[in-house]
């Protein structure tokens, strides 16, 4: 859940952001190293993506900001990908809130029901 789909915004806005160059990427940065910030973000490579994906995203995050997947879910939907975007109304990185938690983990079972097993109806209950 809440994933970093673009490695040059989240350098710019997300909490950890420019912390990120200075020990992940060894002191790069995305003008002086476009293969780490361009190529090798999600999306860049979003018409590449060949499975069903769901994003989950605290619609309150101060770690990695909801816009990494607000602009992921857009680029997925243009190109007719399968893709669904639940947000977490009030919550941060983590879910915190009990009951937001349960739904949360029910959404990624009736995923994984929905596109493993072939039983889309729990989903179907969830996201009518």
């Amino acid at each position: 859940h809440a994933g970093i789909s673009a490695l040059s915004s989240y350098w710019g806005e997300g909490f950890w952001g420019y912390l990120y160059s200075s020990v992940a990427s060894a002191n790069s940065f995305p003008w002086n190293r476009r293969d780490l910030y361009v190529d090798h973000s999600p999306l860049f490579n979003a018409d590449k993506v060949t499975t069903p994906l769901l994003l989950l995203h605290g619609d309150s995050d101060t770690n990695v900001p909801r816009g990494e997947s607000d602009q992921f879910y857009l680029a997925l939907k243009l190109l007719g990908k399968t893709v669904e975007y639940v947000q977490v109304a009030g919550q941060d990185h983590h879910i915190l809130d009990y009951k937001k938690r349960i739904i949360w983990q029910k959404t990624i079972l009736a995923w994984f029901d929905r596109y493993l097993k072939g039983q889309p109806e729990w989903w179907g209950e969830l996201y009518p």
